[in-house]
């Protein structure tokens, strides 16, 4: 984060809530070893990966929420906005920043349904 004469500015768009999700992301139908979340917010969320992933490229990722009804399965495709490899919390061997651009308009809703209750309990 840049440093502007002591002040610090958040780029974040939307509110981040801590959370540990299991996620499952695949790139062109190939699996990618399943990863963990660890903040989300409405337009993306950070996860560790056991595999390194490259700023840019695209995912597709599903998630079962839970707290949303019957644990639905939120599906989205993101961007990797940023990606850091080495050794990190549990094992894992990338933290990885991704940025949600496309998802259908049921899945947003589940995603919403998500985020309100974990915010209403945190």
């Amino acid at each position: 984060m840049p440093d502007y004469g002591g002040a610090h500015f958040d780029r974040r768009q939307f509110p981040r809530l801590d959370a540990t999700l299991p996620c499952a992301f695949d790139i062109s139908e190939e699996a990618l070893p399943a990863g963990v979340a660890a903040n989300v917010s409405l337009g993306g969320l950070l996860v560790y990966l056991p595999e390194p992933v490259s700023a840019g490229q695209v995912l597709n990722l599903a998630m079962k929420l839970p707290g949303t009804q019957e644990d639905r399965l939120f599906k989205a495709r993101a961007e990797v906005v940023w990606a850091q490899n080495g050794q990190f919390q549990d094992g894992w061997s990338c933290q990885v920043g991704l940025r949600f651009f496309e998802m259908s308009p049921a899945s947003f809703e589940i995603w919403k349904e998500f985020l309100s209750t974990w915010f209403k309990q945190s």
